[in-house]
């Protein structure tokens, strides 16, 4: 398991705890299969964006929070507010599989990899 789904387990599971309630409760309150949830927590498995969207809508926290915790935001990221442009680039990716969205994130660190360095 890497540290992005480690520490977006970490924080729902902490929320659920705080509210006394369960992985089945918030999968029904965000219109999920519970499967989804419980392989994020047992298998380590990264909820795709539109399906933290629907559990950040149950969970009652911004979806970037969410995304943070699940690698796909910096913390700086998150501090600065989200264009509307940025938010819907973001769901136009939301139906990729998880190997598809690594892909679009590899691509993404190949391009900045490209960029020229500043001089000193």
């Amino acid at each position: 398991m890497t540290s992005a789904h480690t520490d977006l387990a970490a924080f729902i599971r902490a929320w659920i705890d705080e509210r006394e309630t369960t992985q089945l409760w918030l999968a029904r309150q965000a219109g999920i299969p519970h499967s989804t949830m419980s392989a994020l927590f047992n298998k380590g498995i990264l909820p795709r964006p539109d399906t933290l969207r629907k559990i950040a809508r149950a969970m009652g926290v911004p979806l970037s929070l969410l995304l943070v915790h699940a690698g796909h935001l910096t913390p700086e990221e998150y501090e600065t507010p989200i264009k509307e442009s940025d938010l819907a680039r973001l769901y136009e990716f939301g139906d990729l599989s998880d190997d598809e969205w690594e892909q679009v994130r590899e691509f993404g660190r190949y391009v900045r990899s490209k960029r020229p360095r500043p001089s000193a």
